[in-house]
């Protein structure tokens, strides 16, 4: 088995917070990540920390970028486990979107169709539950019963086998690792992989 990432994050901006008078859920943008050091996730998003309007194809880091500049950034981080067939279908699916990633444009557009539950489908663009949806359900991984451009982030909770691995500040991610919660509070998480 191998496992992937999925995190889920409000940053606080003014875009952040205007898709969430919509989606009215408490994180609005979703990254995905493939290697168990959970340091690179892919998505689509804002190229330019400072502008939103500039988007697309993005690899976030955890200590550059939009993360960096929103340090308050607040997230939610699941694990799942998926067999060897899958995990390289989708590094592969992910590879060529990196490799590619001129030929892919942010879908603006789409995202008002999920306000009005109007799916709005362009080719080679995406908005990030758009993308992280269409990877799941290409390669197998899970299958959401509706469009793919009407995926808003309460779809991914309902994924079957997640085990939350963080909640809390992205900022003090790397300083919780090693630290497991007794379940009791709502302070910050990190299961530890190695137990």
């Amino acid at each position: 088995m191998k496992s992937i990432y999925l995190l889920l994050t409000a940053t606080g901006t003014w875009f952040s917070r205007f898709v969430g008078l919509f989606t009215k859920a408490r994180y609005n943008h979703i990254s995905l990540c493939l290697n168990d050091n959970i340091e690179e996730f892919y998505s689509f998003g804002r190229k330019i920390a400072w502008f939103p309007l500039v988007s697309g194809f993005v690899i976030e880091r955890l200590d550059r970028g939009v993360f960096k500049v929103f340090s308050d950034t607040a997230c939610l981080i699941y694990k799942l486990e998926i067999n060897g067939d899958k995990y390289e279908k989708l590094k592969t699916a992910i590879d060529f979107i990196k490799e590619n990633q001129d030929k892919y444009g942010f879908n603006l557009i789409g995202m008002i169709g999920v306000i009005f539950n109007k799916p709005i489908k362009r080719k080679n663009r995406f908005f990030c539950t758009q993308f992280v949806a269409t990877m799941l359900s290409e390669c197998s991984i899970h299958d959401f019963k509706k469009d793919m451009s009407l995926i808003n982030p309460h779809d991914f909770h309902k994924i079957p086998g997640l085990i939350k691995l963080y909640e809390g500040r992205l900022s003090e991610f790397s300083n919780t690792r090693g630290k497991i919660t007794d379940g009791k509070s709502d302070r910050a998480v990190w299961y530890n992989r190695n137990k």
